[in-house]
C-alpha cells in the first residue's frame, strides 16, 4: 500500500497538476466522511421525490449542494417525456480537465425514487428512497466535496451527474447518453452507484456490474478496492447480458459505447421501492468505503493509468487470486496458475492479524477454514518472500 502511494506521489508530482503527497492523499481517503453522507441523505429525504412527477425541487437542491462543493459549470439539462407528459432533470458539475477538457470521467448515481403501496399504488411520501438511492447521490457528492477541498486538477475532466428517471426505464440515463453519442463525447469511464447502502449482517461486499468493452475498467475497480477499500469485489460471471446488469444507469452509457462499471449491495434490500427504505437500513460504512473506490478510480482516469504503470510497483503487479467457493465454509480452492509449485498462505483477518501459515501445492491448492469464526478474511500467497497474490474471503 505505501508503494502505491509512493508511487502516485512521484506520478502526480511529475506532471505538476495534482502535488498531494502520500499522506495527502491518505488523508483525502479518511475525510470522506459518514456523518457527511449521512446529512445529504436526510437532505434528500425531506424532497417528495417521485418517478412519474416533475423533480425540480430535488434538482435545484442538487445544483445548490454541487456548487456549495466547488463544482463548476453546474447546470441542470432538462428533457421532455410526452408519454409521463413529465420533464426529466439531470444535474450536472465538473471538476474541468486542465490536458484534455473534452475527455470525461463519469460519476453519477440516480436521485429519483419510486415507493409502493401494499396495492401497488405509488406514494407520494417523503418515505422511502434511502438506499435507493440517495445513498449513492451522498457519495458521489461527498468524493465531489474532498476532491475540491484539496484543489484536485485532473488532466481530464471529472464530471459528477445526478440522473433522474431511472425508475421510468433509465430514461434520464438513456437521454444523456444518446446527447453525448450525438456530440461524439469521449467518455473514458462511467461510474455506477445504485442501491450500495444495505448489509445487515456487516459483510462488507459490494457487487461489481460490468459490460463486455469495460473488461480493463472493471480489472481497475477490483484492485481499488484492493488497494484502498475494506470491502470485498463481487464479480458478476456474465457481463451485461444478466438483468441486474441491464437495470441500472450504467447499462445506457454501455449501449452506446461508453465504457461503464456500476456497483451494488451483494444483498438486495428487501425494502427497496417500499415505505421501510430508510436511514436506519443502511450500512453507511460500506458508503465510505466505496467513495474511496469511486476516489481512486477517478484519480486513476482522471489521469493517465496512476496506479498501473509499467514501472510500477510489485504489490500492484500482484495477481488479484481466484478463489472459490466464495464465501465459504470449510475448505478454499485457491488458482495458482504461473505461480511456484509450492506457495506459502497466510490468512490473515479484517484487523490485520496473522491468523495461519498454510503450504500449498498446486497439486492440491486447497486451505482449510473451518476452525475460523465467521467474519471476513485476507489470503495472501508468497513464492518465498515475496507476496504473488492476494484476495479477499468471507467465512460463513
Amino acid at each position: 500500500m505505501k508503494k502505491i502511494f509512493c508511487l502516485m506521489t512521484i506520478v502526480l508530482m511529475s506532471v505538476s497538476m495534482f502535488s498531494q503527497t502520500n499522506e495527502e492523499l491518505t488523508q483525502m481517503l479518511a475525510e470522506l466522511n459518514s456523518d457527511s453522507i449521512q446529512a445529504t441523505m436526510l437532505e434528500l429525504q425531506q424532497y417528495q421525490r417521485c418517478a412519474f412527477f416533475n423533480n425540480r425541487d430535488a434538482a435545484q437542491y442538487l445544483v445548490g449542494k454541487m456548487q456549495q462543493y466547488g463544482l463548476q459549470n453546474v447546470r441542470i439539462d432538462s428533457f421532455y417525456t410526452w408519454l409521463y407528459d413529465a420533464h426529466i432533470y439531470n444535474v450536472r458539475g465538473t471538476i474541468p480537465g486542465s490536458l484534455s477538457p473534452d475527455s470525461v470521467v463519469l460519476v453519477g448515481a440516480h436521485y429519483d425514487k419510486l415507493t409502493v403501496g401494499t396495492t401497488g399504488d405509488t406514494l407520494m411520501t417523503t418515505l422511502g428512497g434511502a438506499d435507493n438511492n440517495a445513498a449513492g447521490v451522498a457519495l458521489i457528492l461527498e468524493v465531489a466535496r474532498v476532491l475540491n477541498n484539496h484543489q484536485f486538477s485532473p488532466r481530464t475532466t471529472v464530471e459528477f451527474i445526478a440522473l433522474d428517471a431511472n425508475e421510468i426505464s433509465m430514461l434520464g440515463s438513456d437521454m444523456d447518453a444518446v446527447d453525448r453519442s450525438s456530440h461524439q463525447e469521449y467518455v473514458k469511464l462511467m461510474l455506477n452507484n445504485d442501491r450500495i447502502a444495505y448489509d445487515p449482517q456487516n459483510m462488507h461486499m459490494m457487487t461489481i456490474l460490468w459490460y463486455e468493452n469495460a473488461m480493463q475498467e472493471r480489472s481497475d475497480a477490483a484492485l481499488m478496492f484492493e488497494s484502498f477499500s475494506q470491502l470485498m469485489p463481487v464479480m458478476m460471471d456474465v457481463a451485461g447480458n444478466l438483468p441486474e446488469s441491464q437495470e441500472v444507469d450504467a447499462y445506457s452509457y454501455s449501449r452506446y459505447g461508453f465504457p461503464a462499471v456500476s456497483f451494488r449491495e451483494t444483498t438486495l434490500s428487501p425494502y427497496h421501492h417500499t415505505e421501510n427504505d430508510l436511514m436506519e437500513t443502511c450500512n453507511l460504512s460500506n458508503v465510505v468505503e466505496l467513495a474511496k473506490v469511486n476516489m481512486t478510480m477517478i484519480i486513476h482516469y482522471a489521469y493517465h493509468d496512476v496506479f498501473s504503470l509499467p514501472d510500477g510497483v510489485a504489490s500492484y503487479s500482484q495477481k488479484l487470486l481466484e478463489v472459490k467457493p466464495n464465501p465459504t465454509t470449510d475448505l478454499v480452492w485457491l488458482d495458482l496458475t504461473d505461480m511456484a509449485d509450492e506457495v506459502m498462505v497466510d490468512v490473515i483477518s479484517a484487523q490485520g492479524q496473522v491468523l495461519s501459515h498454510q503450504i500449498v501445492s498446486a497439486s492440491n491448492p486447497t486451505i482449510s477454514m473451518c476452525s475460523l469464526p465467521s467474519g471476513f478474511y485476507f489470503l495472501k500467497v508468497y513464492d518465498g518472500n515475496k507476496s504473488i497474490g492476494t484476495s479477499k474471503i468471507i467465512k460463513w
